[in-house]
């Protein structure tokens, strides 16, 4: 018979990256509202303030296309490990930034935590969770994502009017190093192996039409359609 216990040691290796994508997911959304702020203070205009947002998602989008190779390949902690290292330096980044292109670079290192935290998440909850109770924490898996960014826009907007943008930052470090704590002790998912070589060529094309199609829809917000002059 079938195993339907969930051990407490899956609950907290699945809590452990829960917590790493709903924080990637969390700031994304909490910064949108503080673009106002964001630029006066680094002097660019909001078309270019938006790539914070626009750039953000489009490097989430090519990492967890690559991420289903990466999940077979490596195992979850090592993964995750990657995930915390990039999360942590984009923060600290973001938080420090003086600049527009130094708001811009932690903000990428951020998205490819949150392109790998989410996939690895659904991952551990497939690959260790008993059928009978694979509903439930599937549901909790998709409503930290869905949670995220609805708190999004009033975390950053507290923070924003009472403190300072950057606290929307670094209240973030101390829970990331709670998952630290928690991933690094349970997390214990091997890699299933997979002898099929990862497609390169594909990952960059795809990634080149979406940031072309992203480039040419900002430019037409800015210019319009019928723009010749661009």
């Amino acid at each position: 018979m079938e195993n339907e216990i969930v051990t407490k040691q899956t609950k907290l290796a699945i809590l452990a990256v829960a917590l790493l994508s709903f924080l990637g997911i969390l700031v994304e959304t909490s910064l949108n509202v503080t673009f106002p702020t964001l630029t006066e203070e680094f002097n660019v205009s909001l078309g270019t303030m938006q790539w914070a947002t626009s750039g953000y998602l489009l490097m989430v989008t090519v990492v967890m296309s690559a991420s289903g190779h990466l999940i077979k390949k490596f195992k979850a902690q090592h993964l995750f490990r990657i995930a915390v290292l990039f999360f942590i330096t984009g923060t600290i980044l973001c938080a420090s930034a003086v600049s527009f292109p130094m708001l811009m670079t932690g903000r990428l290192l951020q998205a490819v935590s949150t392109g790998l935290s989410t996939p690895l998440m659904f991952q551990i909850i497939l690959s260790l969770v008993p059928q009978s109770k694979m509903g439930v924490y599937m549901g909790i898996g998709s409503m930290v994502n869905s949670f995220a960014p609805a708190l999004g826009p009033t975390y950053g907007g507290l923070f924003t009017s009472f403190l300072s943008w950057r606290a929307i930052f670094f209240i973030a470090i101390p829970i990331i190093l709670v998952s630290i704590w928690l991933g690094g002790r349970n997390i214990q998912l091997e890699a299933v192996g997979t002898k099929q070589r990862f497609d390169w060529i594909g990952l960059v094309l795809l990634s080149w039409v979406f940031v072309s199609l992203s480039v040419a829809f900002a430019n037409a917000g800015n210019n319009g359609f019928y723009s010749l002059s661009h």
